[in-house]
Parts: structure tokens; C-alpha cells; sequence
């Protein structure tokens, strides 16, 4: 399988780099998420895909998800911003194929953990658990607390994969 793509077996959803087109259905997927990660402007999106920093999930020609991240310059961490999934295609796995996508291009980066901050409120913190991050400890936010969440990478697959589906 390529680098740039990463597909689902159980369905046709796969993950890809963004493209500019894709940018209304991020958007619009943001916007439905809205009260859990804020406003997200086109900007933003457009930025992240300049940079090679966002995913996407597509199922049958449709955009069901994205995840925007960034391979920090100094240190060996990924650090993941945002990650929205259409609530239609929630609880599908197409979330955890989001973040596969991510250790693996985390990994080709030389990247050793990715790290997220999730508001404590919000039910994602029982996502990430399930995935195998580590709850680091909770830090205060602009608006509501945060945790901060750290996934190891480890040298031949992701700790992710280890974790029951």
C-alpha cells in the first residue's frame, strides 16, 4: 500500500493527503463540530494543505472525515490539532483510520509520539484512551480545561495497532 493512501477493509473509506477541493467538506465537517473544536476558518484548511498537514477520509467519493496535524520542526513529536468525522460516519473506524495515517507518516518522519490536547469535557477523550494515548495530565485552557494526550510510536508499527478494535 502506498504512503499516500491507507485504505479500510471493511469498506471502501481510505485516507489521503488533501487537496484544495477538499476544503468545503472539511469546512463543513468543523462547522458541525463546531462546539467541540471552535471555528475553523477556510484559511486554516487551505494552510494545512500548502503544508502537506491534512488528511482526509473518503468513501465513495465523499469526504467523511479529516485530521490536521504537524511533524514539529524541533523535537520528535507530531502534534495533532484538529480531527472531525462526519456524524453519519461516526462509529465506523474511520477516525482510528485517520490517526493510523498519522503514526505512519509520524514514523516516516522520524517522529517518536504524537500529542493532542482534547477539552476534558468531551467524549473524544474516551477515543483517544481506546487508541492507546496516554493521558499526560489536564492544563488550563482558554476556555476549559485540557488534556494533554501522548501516543508513543514505536519503531516497527504504531501503538495503536496493538490496541483491540
Amino acid at each position: 500500500m502506498s504512503s499516500s493512501q491507507q485504505t479500510s477493509k471493511k469498506t471502501s473509506t481510505f485516507v489521503r493527503v488533501a487537496e484544495l477541493s477538499d476544503i468545503p467538506a472539511c469546512k463543513s465537517i468543523a462547522d458541525s463540530h463546531r462546539s467541540a473544536l471552535g471555528f475553523i476558518v477556510a484559511a486554516v484548511f487551505a494552510d494545512a494543505i500548502r503544508r502537506n498537514q491534512l488528511l482526509v477520509a473518503e468513501r465513495e467519493g465523499e469526504i467523511i472525515g479529516f485530521l490536521r496535524y504537524n511533524h514539529r520542526l524541533r523535537g520528535h513529536e507530531t502534534v495533532l490539532y484538529d480531527i472531525g468525522v462526519a456524524h453519519a460516519a461516526q462509529r465506523q473506524g474511520v477516525g482510528r483510520l485517520l490517526i493510523e495515517r498519522l503514526c505512519e507518516s509520524s514514523r516516516s518522519y522520524g517522529r517518536l509520539a504524537i500529542v493532542l490536547r482534547c477539552p476534558e469535557n468531551l467524549p473524544a477523550n474516551t477515543f483517544y484512551a481506546r487508541l492507546g494515548f496516554q493521558r499526560i495530565r489536564v492544563e488550563p485552557g482558554r476556555r476549559r480545561p485540557l488534556v494533554l494526550w501522548h501516543l508513543p510510536l514505536l519503531e516497527t508499527s504504531c501503538a495503536l495497532s496493538l490496541q483491540p478494535r
